[in-house]
């Protein structure tokens, strides 16, 4: 959270945005780690394209990893919907995805992001009592 307020405090508002896309990737990573299974048995859980095998947690995409929480009912539909949007800003790191966009957040996306994460963090919290 440190990081991500020293990028707001800069005016950083690219970098605040891959910061907290990251701390939502980290908090969905943990959850799924310690439930591997309930994460693994979802049917959004990327198979692995040869053996039709769930991947490793490493080689799953923030999609997926959104997709497969609300799926395990560990986030709620409106976490799911936002933390999407959040990827897609934090993808923003890609120069081709700026160009494609057309735009680079600002303070209200990372305040807009921010609750993003907030809202993730109770609802895992929720899945971890």
């Amino acid at each position: 959270m440190g990081e991500a307020q020293r990028c707001l405090d800069g005016e950083a508002y690219l970098a605040a945005t891959i910061v907290m896309g990251s701390m939502l990737e980290g908090m969905l990573l943990a959850v799924l780690q310690k439930f591997p299974r309930e994460g693994n048995t979802c049917t959004a859980a990327p198979l692995d394209q040869k053996t039709g095998k769930v991947k490793y947690f490493a080689e799953w995409s923030l999609s997926d990893m959104i997709n497969v929480a609300y799926e395990a009912d560990w986030i709620d539909l409106d976490v799911k919907k936002f933390s999407h949007s959040l990827r897609e800003f934090r993808n923003l790191i890609h120069p081709y995805q700026q160009m494609v966009m057309k735009t680079l957040p600002d303070k209200d996306t990372c305040e807009i992001s921010w609750l993003v994460v907030q809202a993730a963090a109770n609802d895992l919290a929720r899945k971890l009592k």
